[in-house]
């Protein structure tokens, strides 16, 4: 699998559990619970996002 820029939603949705397309390009429900972001995707008709939870904070780290 290819490398994907994720900061975008890292920067927007940063705190927030996502439902993410197939493709992991498009955020199809977001909410402070897993269900809250799955019902907003199964709203929106898809019946098995990717569901992902976003960091607050984005830090690097070197060891």
């Amino acid at each position: 699998m290819k490398a994907l820029d994720m900061t975008p939603v890292v920067k927007k949705y940063g705190g927030y559990f996502v439902a993410l397309s197939d493709d992991r390009k498009k955020v199809l429900g977001k909410g402070h619970s897993p269900e809250e972001a799955l019902k907003e995707a199964k709203d929106g008709g898809v019946e098995n996002p990717i569901l992902a939870k976003i960091p607050e904070d984005n830090k690097s780290y070197l060891l």
